[in-house]
């Protein structure tokens, strides 16, 4: 881990202590900041959880660290991407420097709301390097200027039980309800519990020049230096075939040991006004790239009436926002997980061949819903996934844009409520207690879990390729032929 991010505690197990750490207070005023907010007034509170995310994910990879700001599945994902990375004896380095211009993100820079939660986005700015290496393969490196967005789901109504303390029904040792989101630490009792919002329950990250850890003034500096080698030389050119040709006709042009002094010094000089230049262009080139990864946007612009629309019929508790963090985080589960069989939420097929040696999944920012269609007590949605998958194929390390067509269901006759239940987890056949959430088979009996299902499960994942860029292709073209038909006829050739 580089030394820029020196986690000053490895042993995190709370999320008093990360907030702590990333607010700038102590332990037990990050544990009243969780539990002094009303449900009308939580700002503050989403607001260090965001920020203890930030910080918790710079340790992700690190053995035993457990991102305590992010709900279950995505903290068990994280865990599970730990593992993947380090079983195919990988190294990870990651940095998460904040930007020069902005050291503190934005917090609620959109939200939405449903009957019980309200969903928001957080925004902050770093400087983003990743580094993959073994020494048996080339190094993969990877450093961007981006801007990281976190989904905040918090309750709209509700009694914050996180500090109340719960008397463990097997050893009885009492802890905090936030204590024993892992199970209880004196026997390893797992319990069926609702979530402890706050969460941060989805990220994403997005090229940003915000994110730069050096001022602009310094970056437009650099820029200019960088292109010295090329505009010198041309700019020489452009002067001697200027005095030769334009402005001195006839004229004799001698480039002396002085000339070429003043110029080089004038060049240097001037050289932030080309760094400017270069700058722009450089914004422009990845908003280029950013737009061209952005063809989802074609059919994902309606997904969110479209859900809405669908769902409202169903049941008001549903919103896009959360549906597609919640998806996102049971596939990267899929993904990382190496029994996908065992799994509680996942009754698709075999794709080990599909996810085996990836090693970083990360979501675009984009989810499209293609079809919501309700069967009986249940209802099911058809939607496209777009990620950067990163995969690790021996000698090399590859990332790329992929987009995966996803079916998943959930029960409608179940009720969605924010208020908060715990029920010690317990095998039927030979009574041991097991996390049913991470595993729908007994590790002791190998017994199947019956836990009922009040949640959205994953029915069918398939690759789609680059077929969803076919449509706005098409819609392209058709645009671009009809304005040169219409240059075409200006000018009389038709």
């Amino acid at each position: 881990m580089s030394e820029n991010n020196t986690n000053p505690n490895q042993n995190w197990r709370t999320e008093e202590e990360a907030i702590a750490l990333a607010s700038g207070v102590s332990v037990e005023e990050a544990a009243a900041m969780i539990a002094g907010g009303t449900a009308e007034d939580r700002s503050k509170e989403r607001a260090a959880v965001a920020a203890a995310f930030r910080e918790e994910l710079k340790h992700a990879g690190e053995p035993g660290a457990k991102v305590m700001s992010a709900d279950r599945e995505l903290r068990y994902c994280l865990e599970l991407q730990r593992d993947r990375i380090a079983n195919r004896g990988l190294t990870l380095e990651e940095e998460m420097i904040p930007g020069a211009n902005f050291k503190e993100g934005f917090n609620k820079v959109r939200s939405w709301t449903d009957g019980q939660y309200e969903t928001s986005w957080s925004v902050g700015f770093v400087d983003h390097k990743k580094k993959f290496s073994r020494s048996n393969m080339k190094t993969y490196k990877h450093r961007e200027p981006q801007a990281i967005y976190e989904t905040v789901v918090d309750v709209r109504a509700g009694e914050d039980v996180s500090s109340d303390t719960y008397c463990c029904p097997n050893c009885g040792a009492v802890s905090t309800i936030r204590e024993l989101q892992e199970g209880c630490s004196q026997c390893g009792t797992s319990f069926k519990m609702s979530e402890l919002y706050p969460k941060v329950s989805n990220y994403f990250f997005s090229y940003d020049p915000s994110g730069r850890k050096d001022p602009i003034w310094k970056t437009i500096i650099k820029f200019g230096l960088y292109a010295l080698p090329v505009t010198i030389p041309l700019f020489l050119l452009f002067s001697v075939l200027q005095a030769r040709f334009g402005a001195i006709p006839g004229g004799k042009f001698q480039i002396t040991p002085q000339w070429l002094v003043f110029y080089i010094i004038g060049m240097v000089i001037v050289s932030p006004i080309f760094g400017y230049f270069i700058w722009i262009l450089s914004i422009f080139g990845a908003a280029g790239r950013q737009m061209s990864s952005g063809a989802p946007a074609f059919s994902v612009g309606n997904s969110r009436k479209r859900f809405a629309a669908k769902m409202a019929k169903i049941s008001s508790e549903y919103t896009f926002e959360k549906f597609s963090s919640r998806i996102t985080s049971l596939f990267k589960l899929v993904v990382f997980s190496d029994s996908r069989e065992n799994l509680p939420f996942y009754e698709g097929g075999d794709v080990s061949s599909e996810f085996d040696n990836v090693i970083d999944c990360s979501f675009s920012g984009w989810m499209s819903c293609k079809k919501v269609k309700e069967e009986g007590n249940h209802v099911y949605v058809t939607g496209d996934l777009f990620v950067e998958n990163t995969r690790d194929l021996g000698d090399k390390i590859k990332s790329g844009r992929e987009a995966y067509r996803i079916k998943a269901g959930r029960r409608t006759d179940v009720p969605i409520t924010s208020n908060f239940s715990i029920a010690k987890i317990q095998c039927r056949t030979c009574g041991a207690s097991f996390n049913a959430f991470k595993t729908r088979n007994c590790p002791y009996c190998g017994s199947k879990s019956e836990v009922e299902s009040e949640d959205w499960v994953i029915y069918e994942i398939r690759n789609i390729g680059q077929t969803y860029l076919i449509k706005p292709l098409i819609i392209t073209f058709a645009i671009l032929a009809l304005i040169v038909l219409a240059e075409l006829s200006n000018f009389g050739y038709i």
